[in-house]
Formats: C-alpha cells, sequence, structure tokens
C-alpha cells in the first residue's frame, strides 16, 4: 500500500513540475513579447515625431536618403509598416503565407521597394545579430520578396 501512495505521490509531483516548466516557459515568452512591443512603441513614437518635424531626423545619425520632404515622410512611414509585419511575424500573428501575402504587396509599391533598397542593410544587421531564426527567417522572406517585386514576377 506505502509503495502505491509513493507511486501515486510522484506521478503527481512530476506532472505538478511539468505544469509549473510549462507556465514558466510560457510567461517568459510572454515576457519577451511584451518587451519588443514596448521598444517597438517607442520606436513608433520616436518616427512620428521625426515624421512631423524634419529637424530631428538627423538626430538619427547617418544620412537621410535624399529625394523631396514627402519622399522622406514616405520612406519613415514605410518604416512603420515594414516594422509591423516583422513585429506580426515575430509574435505568430502572422505565418510565412500571410508575411509573403504582405510583403508582396508592399514591394509593388516604388515606395517600398524604395524603402528596402536605403534600409535593407540595417535590417541585415539586426537580423545578423540576432540569435532567434525567426528573425533571420524574416529577413530570408523579405529579401525573397523584393527580389520578386524588382524582377517583376509575383
Amino acid at each position: 500500500m506505502d509503495q502505491t501512495i509513493s507511486v501515486i505521490s510522484l506521478v503527481i509531483s512530476t506532472a505538478a513540475l511539468v505544469i509549473i516548466a510549462i507556465s514558466l516557459s510560457y510567461q517568459s515568452r510572454q515576457t519577451n513579447i511584451s518587451q519588443d512591443e514596448s521598444m517597438r512603441a517607442h520606436h513608433r513614437e520616436l518616427i512620428v515625431m521625426s515624421m512631423n518635424d524634419s529637424s530631428l531626423r538627423t538626430c538619427w545619425g547617418g544620412e537621410m536618403p535624399s529625394g523631396s520632404e514627402e519622399e522622406q515622410r514616405q520612406l519613415m512611414f514605410s518604416n512603420l509598416i515594414f516594422s509591423w509585419y516583422y513585429s506580426s511575424y515575430l509574435t505568430k500573428d502572422a505565418n510565412d503565407m500571410l508575411l509573403k501575402m504582405n510583403l508582396n504587396s508592399f514591394f509593388r509599391g516604388e515606395i517600398g521597394r524604395a524603402y528596402w533598397r536605403a534600409s535593407r542593410s540595417g535590417w541585415m544587421e539586426l537580423t545578423n545579430a540576432a540569435e532567434a531564426k525567426r528573425k533571420r527567417d524574416f529577413l530570408l522572406i523579405a529579401d525573397s520578396c523584393y527580389e520578386c517585386a524588382a524582377a517583376g514576377t509575383p
């Protein structure tokens, strides 16, 4: 009888530990998503401020692509759109197929292609520094969609 109780106790304890491990893993993932979203919200705010005040654009460092005020604002807005696609993909709100659909549409427009030509290297540096496979996959999909759009193929 004591052995049966010990076995049942062991099974219950093991199940409890597994549930705790799953819960901690889920909480960790949620915390990472929350931190990423907080950073993206801050980034959006900075971009919007820069879009509304051209004197702030040079604060980002480097040089803004040449072009009119309107073209610069369009490129900055494209960054917001592209960053949204990135966030959706990382949080798994968008799968590969949906990401490809969005990026194919984005790169059909000249502004989207101009944005990628101007910012691809920065995205490449970001994803190369990242250890997450999904972040690197995002860049591969974006490059593939851009190449298809630039070549005029669907």
